[in-house]
């Protein structure tokens, strides 16, 4: 599904060349949710947003469904990101339109047909359970409930690969864990493939089948998820679940996930 080689990222600041990414190479399998995981400042954001084409890479390429975003042209890369969902820490839902409004603006976007559009959103509130919040303003929602519209809005063209940026920090603990389990259904029952960042590591923990760790704009470890968080081998990774560790709040991990893909042939 995503084939990621030596990309690297710099931005240009009044002090001069900051280096974001350096070197990452990686791939995702179709069907897997896929974690990144580091401290403050790692560069999970700006990976992520590299996966879109958001951001830009400065060297290296990544591959989606076997398209390298680099030789696209603006039509063609608009093109390939209707099947790259992606949501947000923030929601960035538009505050004049109505949950039914502004998941159908993908759509619109897209120009489907006016029919086509109101079943699928229909189909969409199922999905995140706000059938009755259709004609709600975002205003009148909790927090947990614009993000599941922020979902439904990702998913309204039919991804193949849905990106999660730190799409739970915002909410509560137990809004969290109703938001992570819409996104396992989503993977499991849509076949949907997702990569979620997260600073918090009970997140990836619980919801990942691979994880990615990121230190100083390095990738320093890959492997299971299981592996990952109980036998860590870079030293960043050891000081990241020391920092995380059960004392200081984090949920035990939860075995489900990788079971499950095993299962399904993908790992």
């Amino acid at each position: 599904m995503i084939e990621v080689k030596n990309l690297g990222k710099d931005f240009i600041t009044p002090q001069g060349k900051l280096t974001a990414l350096r070197n990452i190479s990686f791939t995702v399998t179709k069907g897997e949710v896929f974690g990144i995981m580091g401290p403050s400042g790692a560069g999970k954001s700006t990976l992520v947003r590299c996966l879109n084409f958001l951001e830009r890479p400065t060297s290296g390429t990544v591959r989606v469904a076997g398209q390298d975003l680099a030789t696209l042209n603006p039509r063609e890369l608009a093109r390939a990101r209707q099947q790259i969902g992606m949501i947000f820490q923030h929601f960035n839902l538009l505050k004049l339109k109505t949950v039914a409004q502004n998941i159908a603006f993908p759509l619109e976007i897209a120009q489907w047909p006016r029919e086509d559009i109101k079943k699928r959103v229909a189909e969409l509130l199922d999905i995140v359970g706000l059938t009755d919040k259709a004609r709600a303003y975002p205003h009148q929602l909790s927090g947990g409930q614009k993000q599941r519209v922020g979902i439904a809005r990702a998913l309204a063209c039919r991804p193949r690969l849905l990106l999660s940026d730190e799409a739970t920090s915002a909410l509560d603990t137990e809004t969290t864990q109703s938001i992570l389990e819409l996104l396992q259904h989503i993977n499991r029952d849509l076949g949907v493939t997702i990569v979620i960042i997260s600073h918090e590591l009970a997140v990836i923990q619980q919801i990942s089948h691979r994880v990615a760790v990121l230190s100083e704009g390095k990738l320093v470890e890959i492997g299971p998820a299981a592996d990952i968080f109980t036998r860590p081998h870079a030293t960043a990774t050891k000081r990241l679940i020391t920092m995380n560790s059960p004392a200081q709040g984090t949920r035990p991990l939860r075995g489900g996930a990788q079971p499950a893909l095993a299962k399904r042939g993908v790992i």
